[in-house]
């Protein structure tokens, strides 16, 4: 299964390589990236932004989320299944100008159905910082477990 088929009301799913430089440095913005993984913080210029998804794109699925309008506004992030596993782990990120409108959750909610009967386990950690997507998480029917300063979502899609 492919993510560049995901659409929803408001998102649909593009090739990242066709963000423009404005949205991606938007992407990358501090207030964004703050709480993921080093190298979302490290990506100083487009350059350097391009070469981090692309080295991130040999490990995982990486989609562009545009809005109706085509405005680049989001990311996501799915790992490649380990040979013979069913566990994807998701990261997604939305830029400071979609926040507060119910993206991230329509978002979930179009991955699940997009798996939904697949087998397929969608797991994603959240810093206990990230009390937002914590939330979104939980109303959709993760389950939670701590792992240390982050805690692990997961949901199977059942098959």
């Amino acid at each position: 299964m492919s993510l560049r088929e995901l659409q929803t009301s408001r998102l649909r799913a593009a090739p990242w390589q066709g963000l423009a430089d404005a949205e991606l440095a938007d992407l990358f913005a501090p207030n964004v990236v703050q709480w993921l993984p080093a190298g979302f913080q490290s990506p100083a210029d487009e350059g350097a932004r391009r070469a981090f998804l692309q080295a991130v794109s040999q490990q995982a699925e990486v989609i562009a989320l545009r809005n109706p309008a085509g405005q680049g506004i989001g990311l996501v992030i799915l790992s490649f299944p380990e040979e013979g596993g069913a566990t994807r782990n998701l990261g997604y990120l939305f830029a400071e100008s979609a926040w507060g409108q119910g993206l991230a959750s329509e978002l979930i909610a179009g991955l699940q159905a997009y798996f939904r009967g697949s087998g397929v386990t969608l797991s994603g950690g959240v810093m206990q910082e990230n009390a937002a997507s914590a939330r979104v998480l939980e109303k959709a029917g993760f389950t939670p477990e701590l792992a240390g300063a982050e805690t692990v979502y997961s949901w199977r899609a059942g098959s």
